[in-house]
């Protein structure tokens, strides 16, 4: 059996996850002590 079916059934939960993880990246870099993060916070 080959796994297209499969494939085509996960594409649309990965292309609805896409919008998710996007939105946690800020949240995780804003939580990570990194100067990356300290760079991108705005000043208080």
């Amino acid at each position: 059996v080959a796994p297209l079916p499969i494939a085509y059934c996960l594409l649309p939960i990965a292309y609805c996850l896409l919008p998710i993880a996007y939105c946690l990246l800020p949240i995780a870099y804003c939580l990570l002590p990194t100067p990356y993060s300290l760079s991108y916070l705005p000043p208080p």
